[in-house]
């Protein structure tokens, strides 16, 4: 059964709690000089006070613990272009640029990047090309957000890998959505899982303009299924009713069983909100398998 770890925080004290987060997740399996790349969420032009985008603090924390704990990483923060998204503008207008030249790290936009094809046995996919970077990196972080989504359920760990895909125009994947999330992550899958719960987003309008949630909470872990599974849960979602996480545990990505090891999950009445929004997509999936078959 795979480990996820809860460490309550809030962005005043998220730099002393980093370090917490990390070892109760088993730790990163990093020497010094090694390669890392770390996936941010830049969704939209959303402040980080929604909920909605990496938060500026979040990733000052994150970077500061790598560069206390290891000598002459190579750090590369990344994100691709998306159809409401322009990261490149993003990383400027949200403070984001200036966090990662302080820890001397490489801003990149994989939209951009040198690319190679991989043969896949996907879902979707059977080739697909992906950064180069990513693949020859170390250590990939996932640095997710922790957020309802509007056709997917939630968004966390998986379907941030999907913005790892460097083809500007995804929505024209969004009819095989859990599939290509399942296929992004089975090409590129994270080494170490963060999700950033400390303000999170709920209801039935996310991942952009959903309500704000302080769950104050990081969850952290090496097996993205189980991370996702432990979100989903702490936002009121069974994660069987998730599909791309029901999935991506069909293809060997991980399990959806998980040990809680650290903090206990947060009593938020805020996620309730969810409820109701979680038996509508229950009633659509219903409707939907009723209609194919």
């Amino acid at each position: 059964m795979s480990k996820v770890a809860v460490t309550k925080a809030d962005y005043q004290n998220v730099h002393a709690r980093i370090a917490d987060s990390v070892d109760r997740a088993g730790g990163l399996n990093l020497s010094n000089r090694s390669s890392v790349v770390i996936k941010i969420n830049l969704c939209s032009f959303r402040m980080p006070d929604t909920g909605a985008v990496t938060h500026p603090v979040f990733l000052d924390a994150f970077l500061s613990y790598l560069r206390r704990s290891y000598e002459g990483l190579k750090i590369a923060v990344v994100e691709s272009d998306a159809s409401e998204a322009r990261p490149d503008q993003l990383v400027e207008w949200l403070g984001i640029k200036p966090v990662i030249a302080r820890y001397d790290a490489e801003w990149l936009n994989l939209s951009k990047c040198e690319g190679t094809e991989v043969s896949l046995n996907g879902r979707y996919f059977k080739r697909m090309k992906i950064p180069r970077i990513i693949q020859e990196c170390d250590l990939l972080i996932d640095m997710a957000k922790l957020k309802t989504h509007i056709l997917t359920g939630i968004t966390a760990t998986l379907k941030n890998q999907f913005g790892c895909l460097p083809i500007p125009q995804k929505t024209k994947f969004h009819r095989a959505l859990d599939d290509v999330i399942v296929d992004c992550c089975m090409a590129m899958m994270p080494d170490f899982c963060a999700v950033d719960g400390i303000l999170g987003m709920g209801g039935a309008k996310g991942p952009l303009v959903g309500t704000p949630v302080n769950a104050g909470i990081i969850i952290t872990g090496k097996d993205p299924v189980a991370v996702d599974s432990a979100c989903a849960n702490v936002m009121g979602f069974n994660p069987k009713s998730i599909a791309h996480i029901r999935k991506a545990a069909e293809s060997g990505l991980g399990e959806m069983e998980y040990e809680i090891v650290g903090d206990t999950f947060p009593e938020s009445k805020e996620f309730e909100v969810n409820a109701h929004y979680a038996a509508v997509l229950r009633f659509v999936s219903h409707v939907k398998k009723r209609a194919s078959g």
